[in-house]
């Protein structure tokens, strides 16, 4: 695997941190997630997930009727076409492949519900498969992105690959907030870009909970972890000792993103995604208030049971003003 130098924080790797001791994982360098196209790299992945786009462009060009196109001679995977799903492809951009389905009014608010988190993803700089509800020649559907060249993350060895551990930790922020316990790896892809970094790819927001009151899923007292409604579901790919070695300051990667939120822009998403179902205006106002609630919870909690920076930072920190400090001497 290539780790691009330049999206590396960098740790002595020869500093040994107690915590990482113990818990078997590496607390050495991480690549900076926040700049999605620059880690991405590949014109045609950044053009897939469409992180060539900016957050209002890509609510115009997705939440409207007929961007879609239905296509009866694509092939589509073969899990959507034994499921009665569809070829589809933008009419803007018809490089866009999608499968659609048709859905009634009812059935289509769990997938309104995936497309919030979807969009949700988009604004954190979190990569994920683009999922909404539309309406194609007068009748709804519900729609995915086809992500190609792209493999599941459950043959990958992902809890020993760091590359693949510090995508899945920061999504649990995300997953968190959403109550979203069905993240098994079947609801990740891998994208591997031209210099051999994978990119992980969440997919599938069909058992989100944003109607639950407040924060459904309550992290643990005493120590890190967290207590689930659904004890048969999986919040995380990972378990809790594989994030143990992580700081604040990697996972404010994740938590600044959501920090910038705010209560207009959400409930305008809301009322967006939720525009086909006859209550949307009293359901974005629920999901609005939720979601702004698991956000203060959420870091709150992170905030509490993880160190600002691990001690091997801390360790490089001083031993680096030390080296400044002795480099001054001697030049006196």
């Amino acid at each position: 695997m290539c780790r691009g130098a330049s999206f590396l924080t960098t740790i002595d790797e020869d500093a040994e941190d107690e915590n990482a001791k113990q818990t078997g994982v590496d607390a050495m360098s991480y690549f900076d997630y926040t700049d999605r196209t620059a880690f991405l790299y590949d014109e045609d992945i950044i053009h897939l997930l469409c992180a060539d786009t900016t957050y209002p462009e890509l609510l115009e060009r997705l939440l409207k009727d007929d961007f879609l196109v239905i296509d009866s001679g694509m092939k589509i995977p073969f899990f959507a076409e034994v499921r009665d799903y569809m070829g589809a492809a933008e009419k803007a951009d018809p490089q866009h492949h999608w499968i659609v389905k048709k859905v009634s009014e009812e059935d289509a608010l769990g997938a309104a519900m995936g497309s919030i988190c979807f969009f949700l993803d988009f604004y954190t700089k979190t990569i994920s498969a683009p999922t909404l509800v539309t309406r194609i020649d007068g009748e709804l559907y519900k729609a995915a992105k086809i992500i190609t060249k792209a493999e599941q993350l459950t043959g990958a060895n992902y809890t020993d690959i760091p590359q693949l551990k510090e995508q899945l930790a920061l999504d649990l922020v995300n997953r968190w907030i959403y109550c979203d316990e069905d993240r098994n790896p079947n609801n990740y892809m891998i994208r591997y870009t031209s210099r051999g970094d994978q990119v992980v790819i969440a997919i599938d927001f069909s058992n989100v909970d944003l109607l639950f009151p407040g924060a459904k899923i309550k992290g643990r007292a005493e120590s890190f972890g967290w207590e689930r409604i659904e004890k048969t579901r999986y919040l995380t790919p990972l378990k809790v000792e594989h994030f143990l070695s992580y700081d604040m300051e990697f996972f404010s990667m994740r938590f600044d993103a959501f920090a910038k939120v705010g209560r207009r822009m959400l409930l305008e998403l809301c009322k967006g995604c939720l525009r086909f179902q006859p209550d949307h205006a009293a359901l974005a106002k629920t999901v609005t208030d939720n979601i702004l609630k698991r956000i203060e919870y959420v870091h709150g909690y992170f905030a509490g049971q993880f160190p600002k920076v691990t001690a091997v930072k801390e360790k490089e920190k001083y031993k680096d003003m030390g080296s400044t400090f002795t480099k001054i001497y001697k030049e006196k």
